[in-house]
């Protein structure tokens, strides 16, 4: 009798696609020796955020990935863009249901890594897609092989590495080394600009090298208060990356911006009088949204108000004002204490950050913007 088919079916986002992905189709085309592995990249995931890279640069990093893992000729590994060609929200149950229909009589199998066995019960349909496939699950490292439910699955040989997409995305955003990427892929990313890559580097030609080492500093710092807060990664590495974009401008520059494109900023005349400087976060909102195509209207808000605060702060303007005050660059004593305070407590290092800035501005003998009072009095009464 001739043997059934084995279909193996791989989704994700691959955004980026990284070491441990690769690895785990090594293991399932060793293990299996399945006729085709079907790489399906995800339109969206329902449990992450919509992807950063389009479809087309995914499925580009992927044949590189492939190729740098030895499989660039292996016919039998392919990428499918069912989900993409959807355009929409796609379930697993309904992918798995495809490929049913386009194989009928073979043996399906869905490849997964052990992070998502200890919740696939929890999975929309999963009766549905264990009617149609046999589980195959890697084991990652730091996540134990926990099956709550008892459900069959065939466990690959081997440990595979601990790599997550949304932790490397959060390195690429501001520029660190990638060592869960193929090389491949890392000059794909490169090469397109991916992941905030090419605002980057136009974000580093309108500053100093000196306020380039801060912003990003400031980024690093923001982000990792993303991560800890549940804050879009995507969404603070933008305010981050450009919320010093004006820094450098002369205070002749601001006040002649703020005049040509009657500029909304509170206490504007006073500010124009006393320190026109403190106009760049107001400018470089204006530059951020003209220059570099931002239209989110917190990221902007962010930029806005990174120097002064809010009285009504959101969590992007809470994480961007105290990364600014507390980024690892920070030389003054009180910096330190603050970044330790925000990892504990957010609110209460937003409130610090602004008594650090006013007890200073009070030392120095500078004017004291009418905007930062009207911070400390609110977070006062709040406190209160």
């Amino acid at each position: 009798m001739q043997k059934k088919q084995k279909i193996v079916i791989y989704g994700g986002t691959f955004d980026p696609p990284h070491k441990g992905h690769f690895a785990l189709i090594k293991a399932a085309l060793k293990t299996l020796a399945p006729s085709v592995i079907y790489v399906v990249p995800g339109f969206r995931s329902p449990f992450k955020e919509t992807p950063c890279a389009p479809f087309s640069d995914r499925a580009e990093m992927l044949r590189a990935g492939l190729k740098d893992a030895g499989l660039g000729r292996r016919t039998h590994v392919k990428i499918h863009p069912y989900e993409f060609k959807r355009g929409r929200l796609t379930y697993t149950w309904q992918t798995a249901e495809f490929f049913r229909k386009a194989h009928p009589g073979a043996e399906l199998y869905l490849l997964m890594g052990s992070d998502c066995l200890e919740t696939f019960h929890r999975w929309k349909n999963y009766r549905r897609i264990l009617a149609s496939v046999r589980l195959v699950v890697g084991a990652r490292d730091g996540f134990a092989l926990k099956n709550p439910r008892g459900l069959p699955y065939i466990k690959l040989k081997g440990r595979f590495p601990l790599i997550a997409s949304a932790e490397l995305k959060v390195r690429l955003f501001s520029g660190q080394v990638q060592p869960g990427l193929c090389e491949s892929v890392s000059d794909y990313i490169t090469r397109r600009g991916l992941y905030l890559t090419s605002l980057r580097r136009r974000a580093a030609k309108l500053m100093t090298a000196q306020r380039f080492v801060h912003t990003i500093a400031v980024t690093r710092l923001a982000l990792a208060l993303a991560v800890k807060y549940g804050a879009d990664t995507k969404r603070i590495a933008l305010a981050g990356l450009l919320h010093d974009i004006a820094r450098d401008r002369t205070p002749q520059y601001l006040a002649a911006y703020a005049a040509r494109t009657r500029l909304k900023a509170p206490a504007l005349k006073e500010t124009l009088s006393e320190a026109p400087i403190l106009l760049h976060a107001y400018v470089g909102a204006e530059i951020a949204k003209k220059r570099f195509g931002v239209k989110d209207s917190e990221v902007l808000r962010a930029i806005r108000n990174h120097t002064l605060g809010s009285p009504s702060p959101g969590l992007i303007d809470k994480i961007l004002y105290v990364a600014d005050l507390a980024a690892a660059d920070r030389s003054f004593p009180e910096a330190a204490m603050v970044r330790k305070q925000a990892f504990r407590e957010l609110g209460a290092a937003y409130a610090a950050a602004n008594y650090v800035k006013l007890v200073c501005a009070f030392r120095t003998g500078k004017w004291i913007h009418p905007e930062s009072v009207k911070v400390w009095n609110k977070l006062s009464e709040k406190n209160n």
